[in-house]
């Protein structure tokens, strides 16, 4: 019976070595493997931050203000004429005149500047700002340059259109402060002899009053 010790002995020590072997195999590749995803996760980090390029101030584009409502008025270099331009919510509508031609252009105003366009190859492209609009007038062939500050009622653009005896009518007026004003009637497309109205009355067309109209009342439908 002694002689069992030994033998007991023995199974023990190989199923120690057995369980041990077990342990070792069981751990060993879980290190492995959390190791593994540790390198492929700063890699990824690593990756994307190189490939991440970083915002500057200077990448930002820097959008000019435009007023919402603004009305300019003032001379056309050269030409001798007026010009006026009104803003209303992103939308511009212009006129100009030397009592002999005129055009009439809209367009839109952002970004600090303005651009319109008109019958006639007439088309007019402004900055906005330090109380003016200051730009180029195209038309019928020419260009003239301008400075057009800002204006006050009763100074402005008006603009009548109106039937009077059958005959359809549209007439543009500009008032400047200092009391210079310029206008021109045309009946069936053709200029008539009207006189300028004072601001804030009316015009007469062939016996007939006709009122002008601020660009308020007549930007939408223009």
């Amino acid at each position: 019976m002694k002689r069992l010790g030994p033998v007991y002995t023995l199974a023990a020590g190989a199923a120690m070595a057995v369980a041990l072997g077990t342990i070792s195999a069981t751990t060993t590749p879980t290190a492995q493997n959390a190791a593994a995803q540790g390198d492929t996760a700063a890699a990824v980090i690593e990756a994307t931050s190189e490939a991440t390029p970083t915002a500057t101030p200077d990448a930002a584009k820097t959008v000019k203000p435009t007023p919402v409502k603004a009305d300019y008025a003032g001379r056309v270099t050269g030409n001798g004429g007026l010009i006026a331009i009104s803003i209303r919510n992103g939308k511009a509508v212009a006129y100009f005149c030397d009592g002999r031609i005129e055009a009439w252009l809209k367009g839109k105003a952002a970004d600090g500047k303005v651009t319109l366009s008109g019958r006639n190859d007439a088309s007019i492209t402004a900055k906005l700002g330090g109380g003016k609009a200051a730009g180029t007038l195209a038309f019928n062939g020419r260009k003239w340059t301008f400075n057009a500050p800002v204006v006050k009622k009763p100074s402005g653009l008006y603009r009548a259109t109106a039937v009077v005896r059958g005959a359809n009518v549209r007439a543009g007026w500009i008032y400047l402060d200092d009391g210079t004003r310029v206008g021109l009637t045309v009946v069936n497309d053709e200029v008539a002899d009207v006189a300028i109205p004072e601001p804030g009355q009316n015009a007469v067309v062939d016996g007939v009053e006709v009122d002008p109209q601020d660009v308020d009342e007549f930007i939408e439908g223009f």
